[in-house]
């Protein structure tokens, strides 16, 4: 008979696959019909970057699914170990992806400041800055994330079958938290407010530039909303930490409840992503019939769309 304990860690990893499998679902299907649809993606700045923070989401909920497997079968087979280099590496690697989703969604953050503050200077919003603010943004969480590989801080813990950072070691969590969730959060508000700074105290009278900017805010905003979601997903690691800090005492379904707030921010993020961007909401609404009522809105829409696609 298996106790209630056991029974509770089955139903948590039921839901970890579930949500792992919806979020991976989503975000593919999302990423696929981006590259299907938008022909060619590096002339579309703001989609590119979209993609982007999507690769980021696949590759998190895959690792992340990926390693639920492998606990599963060492649940299933007591005799399995999974102790070895790999288990590190896969950890290390949903790391890795976990960091990037959030200093992508940084990076969308600071392009849309350069459009707003300095729309004259193309250089910062060339193709060729983006594709160097991308490789940048990559390199961050790979050589980051690599010191707690190289320092073996992915402790193999039996009762999951599957490495992640200890509660034990408090300095390492801490620290990881702090960068992965804590530092893009303060890039993105300080962004956000830079921007409503200068909307306020900005002499443009030109109707289409100032429509521009305030897009241009709303969608920092909504990006910053989204990562305050996810943020949800280190409240309860930060929670059960603080707990052993004071008692010394840790729950056995600690790393349960972990997994299942990673991947329940996974899926939430997953859908938000495509509901705040306005060109993925585009690629899967059909284009609706223009009646002669409405011809002039319309028009005026797409002529302000095009200069803020431009600009």
């Amino acid at each position: 008979m298996l106790s209630a304990i056991m029974i509770v860690k089955r139903v948590f990893e039921a839901f970890i696959l579930l949500f792992c499998g919806s979020s991976l679902l989503i975000s593919f299907i999302t990423l696929l019909f981006i590259l299907i649809r938008v022909r060619p993606l590096i002339s579309d700045i703001s989609l590119l970057l979209t993609c982007n923070t999507y690769i980021t989401l696949v590759g998190s909920t895959f690792m992340t699914l990926l390693i639920t497997i492998y606990s599963v079968i060492g649940q299933l087979i007591p005799s399995l170990s999974f102790n070895d280099y790999a288990c590190e590496l896969r950890s290390y690697v949903n790391y890795v992806f976990i960091c990037g989703f959030y200093y992508s969604c940084a990076l969308q953050a600071l392009f849309r400041f350069f459009r707003v503050v300095f729309p004259k200077i193309r250089l910062l919003q060339s193709r060729r800055t983006i594709v160097l603010a991308l490789i940048i943004q990559w390199l961050i969480p790979i050589f980051y994330i690599l010191a707690y590989l190289l320092n073996h801080d992915f402790e193999y813990h039996p009762d999951i079958s599957s490495c992640w950072l200890s509660f034990k070691n408090i300095r390492a969590l801490s620290i990881a938290m702090a960068f992965v969730y804590g530092s893009p959060l303060i890039i993105m508000g300080l962004i956000y407010a830079l921007i409503i700074r200068y909307i306020r105290h900005s002499s443009h009278n030109q109707e289409i530039r100032q429509t521009a900017n305030k897009r241009d805010l709303l969608v920092v905003k909504r990006i910053i909303l989204v990562v305050l979601i996810g943020m949800g997903i280190g409240i309860p690691t930060a929670f059960l930490l603080i707990i052993y800090m004071i008692t010394g005492q840790l729950t056995e379904l600690a790393y349960h409840i972990q997994a299942l707030s990673l991947t329940t921010g996974l899926v939430v993020e997953s859908v938000a992503l495509g509901l705040i961007t306005s060109q993925v909401q585009r690629i899967f609404r059909p284009e609706r019939q223009i009646n002669p009522t409405n011809i002039l809105g319309t028009v005026q829409r797409r002529v302000i769309d095009a200069t803020w696609e431009r600009t």
